[in-house]
């Protein structure tokens, strides 16, 4: 029993490594077969002079010549084995839902709650959670049966409005980058519901209709069609979300509900490029536009933090010791990042990142300046109480030449 209980933590770090090796791996599965048939949908000739063939397709691929035909209704006679494309969204949004808890609401308070910006406990913090999560569906459902729908620029302006209310919100309730995994989670549910209550259900009265000889319900089609494109768009900002993890200076950032929007807007209009470019649509200008939109927060993002390093450096050029930063690393990132961590319930290092010793410190300088002086997201959720005075004593050794014999 002893032994099993030991095990628990590394259960739980084998545990996240296979869901979300899953998680991507069924994905990249959906966001695949999404692409595929927005683009099959598009690229169909339909210059076709026959009776039952709405377009065709040509295509070559693998060694082989494909033809692919779009019928104007049902097959007159229906094959053995048609096949569906759901079960890829359903298994995202399962293991999706299982990483966040095992990531976060496991580790509420380290990973979800952040104190500096809101004093809330574990079951708070999961409950405003699942409220976000589900609720975003309900208001998006509401608009899509809405008069709003009928008017594609309203709709749009309405959703990204709320949009935009959301990463702000969750910006202000959560630790930063849990955020804007939340923030990812909701627009998932939103694709997954859509599949599961719209598209879905839209497939299966054609199916049905056509095996009972009946006429089937087109407006549930043409909600299927307007879910499914609404999939398509939401999908960049997704996988920006599920890669942001990697990119502290935007979550990190003060302003990261507004880097999250503005990287989504730009996700979202490269989408549009490509939908309309594959119905030979070509606005060229939408590419130069969302390029812009993301060197503007290259600047946005780094010429204040070099202007204050330049700054704080010129107001406190004091001579750091290296015993001052070790001490500060020790108590502060320490307890974490160490062979044997303190840290309650953490069996090894986070991405196997030490600072036991001088070499360690100076190996890892530039992951300290990105995730605790670029960004403040270190400790996570200040954890560990550093203070701004502590985070300039780290800058000034690095802008000194990181000395270790002083």
């Amino acid at each position: 029993m002893n032994l099993l209980s030991s095990l628990s933590p590394f259960f739980l770090d084998w545990l996240d490594l296979i869901v979300r090796w899953f998680h991507i791996i069924v994905g990249i599965a959906w966001i695949g077969t999404s692409f595929y048939f927005n683009w099959l949908d598009s690229k169909l000739d339909r210059n076709i002079d026959e009776e039952n063939i709405e377009g065709e397709l040509w295509s070559v691929h693998s060694g082989g010549f494909y033809n692919i035909n779009k019928l104007k209704g049902p097959p007159k006679e229906f094959p053995k084995e048609l096949h569906w494309f759901k079960w890829e969204a359903y298994s995202t949004w399962l293991s999706g839902f299982i990483l966040l808890v095992i990531v976060y609401y496991l580790n509420s308070e380290s990973l979800l709650i952040d104190r500096s910006v809101l004093i809330i406990n574990t079951w708070q913090a999961i409950i405003i959670s699942l409220f976000f999560l589900f609720g975003s569906w309900f208001v998006y459902n509401f608009l899509c049966n809405s008069k709003l729908i009928n008017n594609s620029i309203v709709f749009t302006s309405t959703c990204f409005i709320l949009a935009i209310f959301i990463c702000f919100i969750l910006t202000h309730i959560f630790g930063s980058r849990a955020a804007y995994i939340h923030v990812g989670a909701c627009l998932g549910t939103i694709m997954a519901a859509n599949v599961f209550r719209v598209i879905i259900p839209s497939q299966k009265n054609m199916v049905d209709s056509a095996l009972n000889n009946q006429k089937p319900n087109l407006q549930m089609g043409i909600n299927a069609k307007n879910r499914s494109m609404h999939n398509n768009y939401i999908t960049l900002p997704v996988v920006f979300i599920m890669i942001s993890a990697h990119y502290p200076f935007t979550y990190g950032h003060e302003y990261n509900w507004l880097i999250l929007v503005i990287i989504s807007l730009s996700g979202a209009l490269i989408r549009h490029y490509f939908n309309l470019r594959n119905k030979r649509k070509y606005k060229f200008w939408i590419l130069p536009v969302a390029f812009s939109l993301m060197i503007s927060l290259f600047f946005f993002t780094s010429l204040p933090k070099l202007y204050f390093n330049n700054i704080n450096y010129i107001k406190n050029n004091e001579d750091v010791k290296f015993n001052e930063v070790k001490n500060i690393i020790k108590y502060r990132c320490g307890v974490c990042h160490a062979k044997n961590p303190t840290f309650e319930g953490l069996p090894s290092a986070p991405l196997g990142i030490i600072y036991d010793n001088e070499n360690d410190i100076l190996m890892n300088i530039s992951k300290i300046k990105e995730q605790a002086l670029d960004s403040d997201i270190m400790p996570p959720g200040n954890i560990t109480g550093i203070t701004k005075h502590e985070r300039n004593k780290l800058r000034l050794w690095i802008k000194q030449g990181s000395k270790t014999n002083n």
